[in-house]
């Protein structure tokens, strides 16, 4: 008998592991379009909240290296303001922006620091990420153009420029040009209304931090997401909006609010090819 307790107990105990493992995966997908001539990957990194992951990111580095993306972006909350650490966003930042180009856009929690959004979208700047505040730039990629833009996380409004976040969206709404594959960087998953009203191929959005806790095959949304509530639609994983929208929404890479259950820290590679 004291043997089959222990077993179930060693059993729990695995199982706990392995439900609740943080190690890093990578979640690919692949949209084809008539827009580009040349593939393009666009690597995503989302709310990483401060966290680390090995000595000076080593592992973080060591994968987007191994998928050597053309460009990366940051759909928010990499930076933190609720303990210390927030120099692990900031290293992060300098070593991947030496070597790819970067654009970022904030999350709440950046919002979050008081009266230091420029401050902290300055810190950004300086470690030679791009941050996005309503703004975009069209890049070669071979013989590829493509739009990449961005908004402030909503609760940022109004921005410096006293523009509120759907004047932020007009304004990238403009950049928009025919035959350039356009991608808007958002911290939000949920303003889907807002998204189809636009033009953009491909919107990217995190914060949802997969839903917590999700139950395979049962609940894989998960139970709960900020601004969406219990049993979230948008918490992870692409959705198509309207015919030639697609929205991607990743799970982030925080190891903050825990326990992640069915729920491993991802990056996201999106692979743009020519249909």
């Amino acid at each position: 008998m004291i043997f089959a307790i222990i077993a179930a107990v060693l059993l729990l105990i695995l199982f706990a592991l392995f439900a609740c493992s943080e190690e890093l995966t990578v979640t690919s997908y692949v949209i084809s379009t008539d827009k580009v001539i040349d593939s393009v990957k666009i690597l995503q990194v989302s709310d990483l909240h401060n966290a680390l992951y090995g000595k000076d990111q080593c592992v973080l580095i060591s994968e987007i290296d191994r998928l050597d993306p053309d460009v990366i972006v940051m759909t928010g909350d990499i930076a933190d303001p609720r303990d210390d650490n927030e120099e692990n966003a900031f290293s992060l930042c300098r070593m991947l922006a030496e070597k790819y180009p970067c654009y970022y856009v904030i999350g709440n929690h950046e919002n979050a620091y008081p009266g230091r959004v420029s401050k902290i979208c300055a810190r950004f700047a300086e470690t030679g990420v791009k941050p996005l505040r309503g703004s975009g730039e069209k890049l070669k990629i071979g013989d590829s153009d493509i739009l990449i833009a961005g908004v402030d996380d909503p609760l940022a409004s109004p921005d410096y420029n006293l523009r509120m976040w759907e004047n932020q969206l007009n304004d990238c709404c403009e950049m928009i040009e025919k035959g350039v594959f356009s991608v808007l960087l958002s911290h939000r998953p949920e303003c889907v209304n807002d998204y189809k009203a636009t033009d953009f191929d491909l919107i990217l959005a995190g914060h949802a931090h997969g839903g917590q806790v999700r139950i395979p095959k049962i609940c894989e949304q998960g139970l709960y997401a900020p601004h969406q509530g219990w049993f979230p639609k948008y918490t992870s994983g692409r959705f198509e909006l309207k015919e030639g929208q697609t929205l991607i929404v990743s799970r982030g890479l925080s190891k903050f609010v825990r326990p992640r259950v069915f729920n491993r820290p991802e990056l996201v590679l999106i692979t743009v090819e020519p249909k």
